[in-house]
């Protein structure tokens, strides 16, 4: 009989409704190893731990920041891994606020008994991955404006109001003066603008697919850099989006790349899959030397 595949659950998320998601994690079959957070940064370190005993997958119950704390446990372990070891793999229980990467991976946060099933069916895809100077991400980032909505939104804010916390910190970000954003990418003339958005996959805030070309299996970054920051160039991203295409938005830039810089001044700061990541620009972003396998 296999063991029981360990779920980190961060019982902080969404705290109203806490006891009845533990409740139901732990009602799934087959049972699962449910293991709970008590501080910020904890669930890196379980998931490291988890990946060095051997766990094959393990499991972030939660939102794309519990998630990506989980990815960064086991990422670190991997990287070390010996050519042909087997490497941990990462599954997705989207019980938090923000579920991006489950809705890219087709994983159903409508229904957690379905979607356990799909996560402990032995399944898996491979998909790129990412690094933003030595922080791991799967499906998004960004350099500037998302990054200090996330900075001014603290987490009685998002307790009580859920995604809509988000737009209350947008609209106060929107009133200062954004940073001068510059990217260098090999064999390019630098490009500038005020703020960079970043796709691994299709999806960025939500269930609308801000990354229309982006493949999570190709190798390549799908990145927007908005010239300004106003009114005018989101209604061009709102307009692309709806025609399927960037090519008549003569304010924002859409490419493809695989690796580049970002600096800014004065310096900005920035998120990997929705989450504030350490440090500020200058940021490189670049695939790892490996790939990840997500349970589907």
């Amino acid at each position: 009989m296999s063991a029981p595949i360990p779920v980190i659950l961060n019982p902080a998320a969404k705290s109203t409704q806490a006891a009845a998601r533990e409740k139901v994690i732990r009602a799934l079959s087959p049972a699962p190893e449910l293991i709970l957070t008590s501080a910020p940064g904890e669930a890196t370190e379980i998931a490291a731990k988890l990946a060095k005993d051997g766990h094959p997958l393990v499991v972030a119950a939660g939102g794309d920041g519990t998630m990506n704390e989980v990815l960064q446990g086991i990422c670190q372990v991997n990287a070390n891994r010996s050519a042909g070891e087997k490497h941990t793999a990462l599954g997705v229980l989207p019980v938090g606020t923000m579920n991006v990467f489950s809705l890219e991976m087709g994983l159903p946060s409508s229904d957690i008994a379905n979607c356990w099933q799909k996560i402990s069916s032995g399944r898996l895809k491979e998909i790129d991955l990412w690094l933003a100077n030595e922080q791991y991400f799967v499906q998004l980032a960004g350099v500037g404006f998302d990054a200090e909505v996330i900075q001014e939104t603290p987490w009685e804010r998002k307790k009580k109001f859920g995604p809509l916390s988000y737009v209350m910190s947008a609209v106060q970000v929107l009133m200062r003066t954004p940073p001068a954003v510059r990217l260098q990418i090999a064999g390019r003339p630098d490009m500038h603008g005020s703020v960079v958005l970043i796709g691994a996959g299709k999806h960025y805030g939500g269930p609308v697919p801000v990354f229309p070309k982006s493949n999570n299996q190709d190798g390549l970054l799908d990145v927007i850099i908005f010239k300004g920051l106003g009114g005018w160039e989101f209604v061009q991203m709102v307009r692309a989006i709806l025609e399927r295409g960037y090519d008549s938005a003569l304010d924002i830039d859409y490419l493809q790349v695989r690796e580049f810089t970002v600096i800014a001044a004065p310096d900005a700061p920035f998120e990997v899959d929705g989450e504030l990541a350490t440090g500020v620009t200058p940021v490189h972003f670049r695939a790892a030397d490996f790939k990840i396998q997500i349970a589907v």
